[in-house]
């Protein structure tokens, strides 16, 4: 499936069993087109004073990080709810400096939100017991680089917006941990489940 990490559900299970408490999170990958369009981005602001995020680990935040033990049966959950929804087509339309503009600590490329991210997120807090962190609507947005505190100033001068248009299809969930180093969040795909259908 085009842009879709390379990682089985089924056969990760053997390596999710007896595994202690590890910070993790679901998200949908950025598959190739998104991903290309994100790298050309890129090259056209390589001197922004910021930290880009790696290709491999763009992605779309859908449940926040928590600390799971149960990891068999959160990689169940994602393969009932991905079964179903099909893919689904998206539009970001600008990128910008976030989330305060006063202080901001990332570059992200935000767009129009669409249902299908709401039911989405109602479906997997309906299978999996967890206490929901944010109440707030869903709010689309794929996080591309991230901003040193010293140079905060610096992105705040520039007023950072860019005005764009990139189209994308998001074709499946991933649940990725989520490690936690000086340099930043590092992730690693844990398990996946592709959507059960192809866009109408």
């Amino acid at each position: 499936m085009k842009g879709f990490p390379a990682v089985s559900f089924f056969n990760l299970k053997y390596v999710l069993m007896g595994t202690a408490s590890k910070r993790v999170f679901i998200g949908i990958p950025a598959g190739e087109e998104l991903r290309e369009q994100v790298l050309a981005f890129h090259k056209q602001h390589a001197r922004l004073p910021v930290r880009w995020i790696q290709p491999q680990n763009l992605h779309l935040t859908v449940v926040p990080p928590w600390l799971c033990d149960k990891l068999e049966l959160v990689c169940s959950a994602l393969g009932d709810v991905a079964a179903l929804f099909a893919s689904t087509d998206v539009q970001f339309t600008s990128v910008s400096a976030g989330p305060d503009a006063a202080e901001p600590h990332l570059i992200w490329a935000t767009g129009n939100t669409t249902q299908f991210f709401s039911t989405l997120r109602h479906e997997l807090y309906s299978r999996i017991s967890l206490q929901k962190s944010d109440e707030r609507p869903f709010f689309l947005h794929l996080t591309i680089a991230r901003v040193r505190r010293d140079e905060q100033q610096t992105i705040i001068r520039m007023k950072f917006r860019v005005s764009l248009v990139w189209n994308a299809c998001l074709r499946g969930l991933s649940l990725y941990e989520s490690v936690l180093k000086p340099t930043g969040a590092e992730y690693r795909v844990l398990c996946e489940a592709p959507f059960n259908h192809e866009k109408q």
